[in-house]
């Protein structure tokens, strides 16, 4: 690891906003529960308090997030860490995977098949700064993951599919330490990574530090295809084209988190995440021309290195008052940097050079944030609550192309300023001991403005969101509920699909066009309707049974039209999208259903998707390339000193019509993978895992049709079984 990723940081940070006032205090894992439910067993031994006992076994953990989702009147499932790190993953986006009711597409995390912006990915209820990616997040870092189904007024409604919120590693209950070293690969593929981490306790402040290094080297072929046919079905052009894309990144993540007890009840937190990384590497195509007419570049060799980092610090206060009213406020400032440079180089088949062409690109995000929640203690029953969210955002881009041959220089400075502000209300009523009620009610307003050479656009968007939830536990039927949601929630332009810059492609076709953006954009809004029975019939036991509706209005697509003689994608509101979905979810000890069975734990979760885009005639008219079927099967058995497991995880893979003249295919993905971890004492174990064993390769395609004919682009890229292998030690 180069001297330069030596970064020199002091860190720490505030709780997750989103707690309610039934939480732990902000110096524990907080495990929310109604004030009138019985928690489960396992819950008498949880920490109530920042002086807490030692961590609680695994049973327990199971226990107590179980009991977060049984008893909360907003639905939300929680992944604790422990099933995060279970097969040794290098990131948290490959631990995305198999978790219920979610699906990774490339670096997509999607709820309800949906990614895009409509599913809403939070860290520590926060949005990341621009250029965060979770594939640079290690899962060392993560308490846990929360998964929402139906939108809270805490948290922003930006979710039209749902929100998924990471947060980061802030328990601490004991001193502890901890040094994980893993190696992993497969053919063309080598990585490694190191994970530190300690925290311990004095007196009223305690203290959370880590660190993660992690190495990556791949060498990928790809093959692809192009084809253009005329009306009559004709074939006017074809060509194939081999890839090698070779490439190194190397980075370091570092999270760190001190906490203070302050007088009574009030605290102080102090939490930072940053992380670092440097990439490098090239891509080799070589094109033959089948049909005329020639690609003019049939060596086209490609250049690129670049690093990027981010930081987020945040000061959380939580102070208690003698009405028993209580104040979490959190002021957090961000920031990001990124650069890259492209070198293009093509040839002809002469070998005359004919592209010789180079991206700079630098780009920095900067933030500031202030979140706060007051909860009421005026009514019996009631949990109360007022907040605000505030946040103000500067980014700034400079991308400059310098082409030698035609002389083509220009600099595409950009600059743009994102002001929101949201302002809530809910209230969580015990109607009775086995019906409650969640109301809640956030408006939201966002204003942009943006300039560039020659732009100067602005765009203000406010959405109400009026929320309600409810939990009813049917009586005379222990483990039995129903839960329902009505939710207003919405999807707000992205910033590059605001700003009207020209992007160009280095060879301008159907299925490659250039591409702008559309400042007269307006946000999609969204009307949802969610409804689920779960059945609890044992510790760690659960079936489930959900659906779902969106109806969206003034959905966003990109048109791809002609503009002289180059092809333009752009964005436009255009119609309406109607959405559904079924999803099934059981978990269970295999003893629950077998009394002398080993110590086995299963899940499994399917899940049915559809969509109708108005405007856009099928078969095959999807909103968002949606997979129509994903499932995830698993199971993981304890014996003595090994434990061990395997999963299976499933994406169907069709054609998605995407406007009336472009089509999209994704292939069906299959992962299998299974770990065994073998533990020679209590603290030192050998964890070693197979990821792929299906060869399952990746095949995507594109399709323009117009009146003068059809052109197709077909990408295979193939994958290969792989291995990784860890040695955790508890110091």
């Amino acid at each position: 690891m180069p001297r330069r990723l030596l970064l020199v940081f002091l860190l720490a940070t505030g709780s997750s906003h989103a707690q309610k006032e039934t939480a732990a205090p902000v110096d524990t894992a907080p495990v929310v529960v109604r004030k009138d439910a019985v928690p489960a067993p396992a819950l008498k031994n949880e920490p109530a308090t920042a002086d807490a006992a030692p961590a609680a076994p695994s049973v327990e953990i199971r226990g107590a997030v179980d009991a977060i989702r049984r008893n909360e009147t907003a639905t939300k499932i929680v992944v604790p860490n422990e099933e995060l790190v279970k097969y040794g993953d290098p990131n948290v986006l490959d631990a995305m995977k198999r978790l219920p009711g979610v699906t990774v597409q490339g670096t997509s995390v999607r709820m309800r098949g949906l990614g895009n912006g409509y599913t809403q990915i939070l860290v520590n209820g926060e949005r990341p700064s621009a250029g965060f990616s979770l594939d640079t997040l290690a899962p060392d870092m993560v308490e846990r993951v929360e998964i929402v189904r139906a939108a809270t007024a805490e948290f922003s409604t930006q979710a039209i599919a749902g929100t998924i919120n990471i947060v980061l590693k802030k328990a601490v209950t004991k001193g502890a330490s901890e040094v994980k070293v893993l190696a992993g690969g497969a053919h063309g593929q080598h990585n490694a990574s190191t994970n530190l981490s300690t925290s311990d306790r004095s007196d009223n402040l305690s203290y959370t530090l880590g660190a993660n290094l992690n190495f990556n080297q791949n060498a990928n072929p790809s093959y692809a295809t192009v084809e253009g046919h005329a009306v009559d079905g004709a074939l006017t052009e074809k060509r194939n084209t081999t890839s090698v894309n070779t490439s190194q990144a190397e980075g370091i993540n570092l999270n760190s988190r001190l906490s203070w007890k302050l007088k009574g009840e009030d605290s102080f937190t102090w939490q930072t995440f940053a992380n670092q990384g440097y990439f490098k590497g090239n891509n080799d195509d070589r094109t033959a021309t089948l049909t005329e007419p020639a690609y003019p570049y049939p060596l086209l060799v490609a250049n690129f290195n670049g690093m990027f980092r981010n930081l987020r610090s945040d000061m959380n206060w939580v102070a208690k008052f003698v009405d028993g009213g209580t104040l979490d406020a959190k002021l957090g400032v961000s920031g990001s940097d990124n650069e890259r440079f492209v070198g293009r180089q093509g040839r002809s088949t002469a070998n005359a050079r004919v592209l010789d062409r180079d991206y700079t690109t630098r780009g920095n995000d900067r933030g500031v944030s202030t979140t706060g929640k007051y909860t009421a203690p005026w009514l019996t029953g009631h949990s109360i609550a007022f907040g605000w969210d505030f946040g103000y955002a500067r980014y700034h881009e400079n991308e400059v192309q310098d082409d030698t041959d035609v002389k083509l220089d220009f600099n595409n400075n950009f600059s743009a300023t994102i002001t929101r502000l949201a302002a809530f209300a809910q209230d969580e009523w015990d109607i009775t001991k086995d019906l409650s009620l969640y109301l809640g009610a956030r408006w939201e307003g966002v204003r942009t403005h943006a300039t560039a050479i020659g732009i100067d656009s602005g765009s203000h968007l406010s959405v109400l969101s009026p929320l309600m939830q409810t939990l009813y536990k049917i009586p005379g039927r222990k483990g039995d509920q129903l839960r329902f949601a009505l939710t207003r929630t919405y999807k707000a332009p992205g910033l590059w699909q605001l700003v009207p810059r020209h992007f160009y492609s280095s060879f301008n076709t159907a299925v490659s066009p250039d591409s702008s953006g559309n400042p007269n954009l307006k946000p999609e809004l969204a009307l949802g309707i969610d409804a689920a029975f779960e059945h609890y019939w044992s510790e760690g036991a659960l079936l489930s049974i959900a659906v779902s509706s969106r109806e969206i209005e003034s959905l966003i697509r990109n048109e791809v039209l002609p503009v002289g003689d180059h092809y333009v994608s752009a964005p436009y509101n255009q119609g309406k999208a109607h959405v559904k979905g079924l999803e099934l979810e059981a978990k269970f000890p295999l003893k629950a259903v077998m009394k002398d069975a080993p110590n086995v734990d299963v899940r499994a979760s399917v899940s049915r998707n559809w969509s109708i885009v108005d405007g856009v005639p099928g078969p095959g008219s999807r909103l968002d390339n949606q997979p129509r079927i994903s499932a995830n099967f698993g199971a993981d058995v304890r014996l003595g000193q090994w434990n061990g497991g395997a999963s299976f995880s499933y994406v169907e893979g069709s054609w998605s019509r995407t406007s009336l003249t472009d089509s999209r295919f994704n292939s069906s993905r299959r992962d299998l993978e299974a770990y065994l971890l073998y533990k020679f004492t209590p603290k030192i174990q050998l964890r070693i895992t197979v990821r792929d064993l299906l060869r399952p390769d990746n095949v995507s395609k594109l399709r323009f049709d117009d009146p003068n004919g059809s052109y197709e682009s077909m990408s295979t890229s193939p994958v290969r079984p792989g291995w990784r292998i860890a040695y955790e030690h508890k110091l």
